[in-house]
């Protein structure tokens, strides 16, 4: 029996390769390899372009750029990995949304342009593509904070 699951992994490590080989910055490749969760299907705990959550979506984006296999919460990726806030586009980013404890409960991944990769059950499309505006109103109860990747936590 096939295994969708370790196809998808290795399928999007691939993808991470060929844009090394296209002279992509880390970035760029970032914000590409986000786009590949673009309508996948939301299922808690996933990673894969198959089936995420959200922060699945970012560690699997991560994963494949850095040839690495870290699974953390969106919780943890706030407190240990994008540990910079940021006011402008530049570097791996995301945006984080809060709870009143100070808890990130949801990320989504910058993919340039103002634009995120939202892996959520509220989207009835599974992962989308939302400018920080449209989060904003989908998360109006939570706190938002713009991070960048802390350099070499991840690599």
């Amino acid at each position: 029996m096939r295994n969708y699951k370790a196809e998808a992994k290795r399928n999007l490590a691939n993808y991470a390769e060929f844009l090394r080989e296209q002279g992509c910055s880390k970035e760029e490749s970032f914000h590409n390899l986000l786009a590949e969760f673009q309508g996948t299907p939301y299922v808690w705990g996933e990673e894969t372009t198959e089936s995420s959550d959200c922060s699945g979506t970012v560690c699997a984006s991560l994963n494949a750029l850095y040839n690495k296999n870290i699974r953390v919460t969106a919780d943890c990726l706030y407190r240990n990995y994008f540990t910079k806030e940021c006011s402008d586009n530049d570097g791996i980013q995301a945006a984080f949304f809060l709870n009143n404890e100070g808890k990130a409960v949801h990320i989504a991944g910058y993919m340039g342009e103002g634009l995120f990769m939202n892996q959520s059950s509220i989207e009835k499309h599974g992962g989308t593509v939302r400018t920080l505006k449209e989060l904003q109103n989908l998360y109006k109860n939570f706190l938002l904070t713009k991070r960048k990747l802390k350099e070499g936590s991840w690599g």
